[in-house]
């Protein structure tokens, strides 16, 4: 299972913390101490807010009161690092947790949790930041083995086929790709199975609206294509065979470079939109 580590920022004012900012911060702690890994950077004792007032003044010294002694108990009980904020800046994958929304910067604001839960729309899904900062890793990779055991964290409302990966090199190299890979796979996540039931399984209006609205190219059954594009897929100890037309195209409509997808079943994982085959043209 692939998990990040984060660390917690310095507050640029102490004095502004409010209880709701603690026990924000304290349901963000919880979370990513049972998903992810958390530390606490021993710097962070040695910085000035705005005020010149360090965490260390506004847990244990003057400043110190009883919403103080809430965030105390939260950041006490976290691990510890050495490793200072310009270190952890060098890192190739890493992300941020600031106390407050005040505490993110421009430069750092894609990397920081601020929202720990999806929410869900009338046609999409608002995605979690922690899946947001993956994806922002994910886009970089430059191999489909490291890839393919990631998308479970990035895409949590696709279900991939056991065999979604087999052909994935047909689509050139991996670092070439890769961000194009991501954008459909995000759409598809985000929107795909929103937009079908928004459309009542209308398999047409759903991929008009993916081209119109999202830039997607894509494709649905041709007059020969039922028989061809069917795959078996085991869950639950169960068989279930899939029709497999659907299928975006990236960058451009005529390529080889393509995706193929099931709407889903409601046996498997609620009726997910389920990613079949990543590769060429399907030629079987």
């Amino acid at each position: 299972m692939w998990k990040l580590d984060f660390y917690i920022l310095p507050s640029k004012c102490y004095r502004d913390i409010t209880e709701e900012d603690v026990r924000n911060l304290e349901e963000k702690v919880e979370y990513l101490n049972r998903y992810e890994n958390l530390y606490v950077p021993s710097e962070i004792y040695d910085i000035e807010d705005q005020d010149k007032i360090t965490i260390a003044d506004f847990l244990y010294n003057n400043e110190q009161d009883d919403l103080s002694d809430y965030l105390m108990e939260i950041i006490s009980k976290q691990k510890m690092c050495s490793d200072t904020y310009h270190v952890i800046a060098q890192k190739a994958e890493y992300g941020y947790l600031p106390i407050t929304k005040c505490d993110k910067t421009e430069n750092i604001a894609h990397l920081c949790v601020e929202q720990i839960k999806d929410i869900e729309m009338e046609k999409c899904w608002r995605i979690n930041d922690i899946v947001k900062i993956k994806r922002f890793y994910i886009a970089k990779v430059n191999e489909y083995e490291i890839y393919k055991n990631r998308v479970e964290a990035c895409y949590p409302h696709l279900v991939f086929h056991e065999d979604a990966f087999q052909f994935a090199e047909e689509l050139g190299k991996c670092i070439e790709v890769v961000e194009e890979l991501t954008r459909h796979l995000t759409i598809l996540n985000d929107v795909g199975k929103k937009l079908y039931d928004y459309h009542n399984k209308n398999e047409k209006e759903v991929l008009l609206e993916l081209s119109s609205g999202y830039h997607l190219e894509c494709s649905g059954k041709g007059s020969k294509e039922e028989k061809r594009f069917n795959k078996e897929m085991f869950y639950d100890n169960q068989k279930y065979q899939l029709t497999c037309n659907p299928h975006t195209k990236l960058y451009k409509k005529r390529t080889n470079q393509r995706i193929y997808f099931c709407w889903g079943r409601d046996e498997i994982e609620n009726h997910k939109v389920i990613i079949v085959r990543i590769g060429g043209h399907w030629q079987e």
